[in-house]
């Protein structure tokens, strides 16, 4: 598939919205996206292999491009193009609209939104330096040269405030305080969000009149690699005076339910998930664990209404908290994520909701 193909097709889906096409067509991904990219396991090396690569440049994927020091965890990444389109779409921007990024990665979103606004009105920051330098210069040869910065974006860059848009690239737990303050009143803020058990959904915040909190809906349903400081830490615990018992819930219904485990981490946002599979016999040997550092608990997922299916540990029955969560969910009619909102004070505080700023959930 080539550029165009690809831009055609996101037109179609309506991921792309008309006033994005024109921009979209004039800055493809591959002046943007480094050599080297990882994909199913294996570097693509450009020189070695350059229809491959010029393949997956044009392809709706989201391309790896950095790890961290282990090898495998993915640092940094070209987003697929229609979430970066549906984020745009979402940002609303217009002519004159000042932007601040946070996390300029290849630097490709960077020069959509210079090609649309002017570079002038564009401030990108990057936290690791190289990645910053290699954006610049991309950016640079391409003949679009909005500032872009290495430094830490969650403090924003007051230097260059106000803005009226903030474009987050990486998952946040929390929306920094700096942010709000510095987009400003009736300034709209895009973010994905997430929370240990969940990973997440994309946030669209209005800033209040008084420029003391920020408002909206959850969006789209999104996925994105963290905010280095905001990566989720699980910590350690001890496994001891098991308590076992039979689970209330199927633990598939919250493992292959994106929208209840959204929800659920909305109301327990202190509690780490994850599903232990074996490739062999998913149901026969596989287990749901939940913990927050302290306690523990897991449910098996074969025989799972059996007495010994759920095993926990520790102050809290997790696993009927987890329960308790997802009754909720059910009550509530099912609710997808779109339903949800976040209402977050510049002093910190975040406030879940379902449907109404007013219905706070938790």
């Amino acid at each position: 598939m080539d550029w165009d193909k690809l831009v055609d097709a996101l037109r179609e889906s309506g991921a792309l919205s008309a006033d994005w096409e024109k921009t979209f067509r004039s800055t493809p991904r591959d002046l943007f996206t480094p050599n080297r990219i990882l994909h199913a396991g294996g570097w693509i090396d450009r020189a070695e292999q350059p229809d491959r690569w010029a393949e997956l440049v044009a392809t709706d994927l989201a391309l790896v491009t950095q790890v961290y020091d282990d090898g495998e965890t993915p640092s940094s990444s070209s987003s697929m193009p229609t979430v970066v389109a549906q984020m745009l779409r979402h940002l609303d921007v217009t002519d004159g609209v000042r932007v601040l990024e946070l996390g300029t990665g290849t630097g490709w979103t960077a020069g959509l939104l210079s090609r649309r606004l002017g570079a002038d009105n564009v401030t990108s920051i990057e936290l690791d330096p190289e990645l910053a330098r290699l954006a610049r210069a991309r950016l640079d040869a391409t003949g679009l040269r909005p500032e872009v910065i290495a430094g830490d974006g969650t403090l924003g860059h007051p230097e260059g405030a106000p803005f009226q848009r903030a474009h987050l690239t990486a998952a946040v737990q929390r929306v920094p305080s700096a942010v709000i303050e510095q987009v400003g009143p009736g300034g709209v803020i895009v973010a994905p969000y997430g929370t240990p058990f969940c990973n997440g959904g994309l946030l669209r915040l209005t800033v209040a009149e008084d420029g003391r909190s920020a408002s909206g809906p959850f969006v789209e349903d999104v996925s994105f690699m963290w905010v280095r400081d905001q990566r989720p830490e699980s910590g350690e615990f001890d496994i001891e005076d098991v308590r076992y018992s039979a689970s209330g819930i199927d633990p598939v219904e919250v493992a292959e339910q994106s929208h209840a485990a959204f929800a659920i981490g909305l109301r327990l946002p202190d509690l780490f998930r994850q599903e232990v599979l074996a490739g062999y016999d998913r149901y026969g040997t596989g287990r749901f664990e939940v913990w927050d550092g302290v306690s523990y608990a897991h449910c098996r997922f074969a025989d799972w209404d059996g007495k010994h299916a759920v095993s926990q540990s520790g102050p809290r029955s997790l696993w009927g908290e987890v329960t308790a969560a997802h009754a909720w969910w059910v009550r509530q009619g099912r609710p997808d994520l779109t339903r949800f909102g976040m209402t977050v004070t510049a002093a910190g505080e975040h406030r879940p909701w379902l449907d109404s700023p007013a219905r706070l959930i938790g």
